[in-house]
């Protein structure tokens, strides 16, 4: 069958059929498969002691998308009450990595001979580096735990410091879901958001990016001078430009403060504007008097300045440049504590 639809025709309906209706409300990982994961909150695993070889997993829901086929869709698995879980002993001299997964049972597909969800705790190999075994098909890995050589009864596994949380998170269609620490999800299209670690991600279709870029402050109390009346981007008496790199954000604006503590010989104005250049050096924007913070005639005072920036390409590079210039030629002008912010506009 090419076209399926349930809960429609009188009879016939089949589990797979139902599988692939209640997928459809489910956060997409391809045009047939939903996204791996856990319910956040639940299936919280701990030792039952500091030293042992027991662990209890609190109750939480996973929903396991069927692997075996295109068209298998997804088990909804639910863990209702504590489970104690048994590690096996570890080995005489070798340490080892055991996974806990949950795993989904079905002869249609894998020719088990029966119907079930099961906790795992698959042993890994005994090594010098050892690491955790490979999840099987239409299953979920929760945690990795490390098995230390001669763990046992009477000299157990200390909880502590062995249990890496795998747990991926699933949400429903469109929702936001949370990254976590297990085999990284791609997106399933562009557009969709996740969270991580509180920022917001989008996926461009290759890769996770945020979806406001971090602001960007560069700072420097090297103090510097110049004589120049055309602009430039080093002074004298100092080491480096100052510069600051950044993304553009997806609405291709950014806002840019830059200043100084300014001093200025004579009756000379000081100026102190940005060059704005792509990643791969071509200029944006040249600087100028239009976008500069400036001090008129002689004395001491901090400037600064705020100029948008717009029509930026969403999610490329470009560095923005301090340049200074004296309105004299030959009349020196002075930039301390001078400083650079780009601040994305969402």
């Amino acid at each position: 069958m090419t076209v399926r639809s349930a809960w429609h025709l009188p009879t016939g309906q089949t589990r797979e059929d139902t599988r692939l209706a209640v997928s459809l409300g489910m956060a997409s990982a391809a045009p047939l498969l939903t996204r791996a994961g856990c319910v956040f909150g639940g299936l919280q695993l701990t030792g039952t002691a500091a030293t042992g070889m027991q662990a209890k997993l609190s109750p939480g829901q996973v929903w396991i998308p069927g692997t075996s086929t295109g068209s298998q869709g997804g088990y909804p698995v639910t863990v209702d009450s504590d489970t104690l879980l048994t590690v096996a002993d570890g080995h005489s001299s070798l340490a080892r990595v055991d996974a806990l997964v949950v795993r989904v049972y079905d002869t249609d597909y894998d020719g088990s001979g029966t119907y079930e969800a099961a906790l795992e705790l698959l042993q890994g190999t005994p090594a010098g580096s050892p690491t955790a075994p490979a999840v099987p098909k239409n299953a979920e890995l929760l945690y990795e735990i490390a098995v230390p050589a001669g763990a046992s009864a009477a000299k157990g596994i200390t909880w502590a410091s062995a249990i890496t949380d795998r747990r991926r998170y699933t949400a429903a269609l469109g929702g936001i879901v949370p990254a976590a620490g297990g085999a990284p999800h791609n997106g399933a299209y562009i557009g969709q958001y996740r969270d991580a670690g509180g920022r917001l991600e989008r996926w461009d279709g290759t890769q996770w990016a945020k979806y406001i870029p971090d602001s960007v402050l560069r700072h420097t109390a090297d103090w510097g001078a110049t004589t120049s009346a055309t602009y430039q981007e080093m002074l004298t008496d100092t080491v480096a430009t100052l510069t600051a790199t950044f993304t553009a954000p997806a609405s291709r604006w950014v806002s840019l403060t830059l200043g100084a503590f300014t001093a200025a010989d004579g009756d000379a104005t000081a100026y102190i504007s940005f060059r704005l250049r792509t990643q791969g050096g071509t200029e944006v924007l040249a600087p100028s008097d239009d976008r500069a913070a400036a001090l008129f005639g002689a004395g001491r005072a901090s400037i600064s300045t705020c100029f948008p920036v717009g029509n930026l390409t969403p999610g490329a590079v470009y560095t923005a440049t301090a340049a200074y210039r004296s309105s004299i030629t030959g009349t020196r002008v002075h930039f301390d504590d001078r400083f650079i912010r780009v601040d994305p506009v969402a």
